[in-house]
């Protein structure tokens, strides 16, 4: 498992304000692609850091009550877990065979993205996700947050 600070971090300290700028102008250009019909700007709810140390996962989860989630990595060792995003068509129990592993990868059922220091991931917060076991050597550190 991994350490995860309090979630009101921009509250407490304001040397979370550039980032919280920065995080707004991002999820705000994801919700437009997303074509989501909002009558409002999203607003940041939570954000907090989390610290997984070598042999660390999370397991899958979503993020209820918000509507776009998202991490920005700042450590991330060689080795480190990768995000595991899953199929929401995967709790639904139909009868789906397996995709072929020459699929395209939004055909596949998992898809796993490697971040690298500075990458921030977006996703709809019904999206299902998990973070892969850490094979790497030191912490790997994000701020993950989310937007209602």
């Amino acid at each position: 498992t991994s350490y995860a600070s309090l979630d009101d971090l921009p509250i407490r300290d304001p040397r979370f304000a550039d980032l919280v700028r920065h995080l707004n102008r991002h999820v705000a250009q994801f919700a437009d692609v997303c074509a989501l019909d909002l009558s409002r700007k999203l607003k940041l709810d939570s954000l907090w850091v989390n610290v997984l140390k070598p042999g660390g996962t999370h397991s899958g989860h979503i993020h209820p009550h918000s509507v776009v989630s998202g991490t920005i990595y700042v450590e991330v060792p060689p080795g480190a877990g990768a995000l595991k995003l899953e199929d929401p068509r995967l709790p639904m129990l139909m009868a789906a065979p397996p995709r072929r592993a020459d699929a395209p990868e939004d055909l596949q059922t998992f898809v796993y993205a490697q971040p690298s220091p500075g990458s921030i991931f977006l996703w709809e917060s019904w999206l299902r996700h998990e973070v892969t076991p850490h094979a790497g050597k030191g912490e790997r550190i994000s701020i993950s947050f989310n937007y209602r």
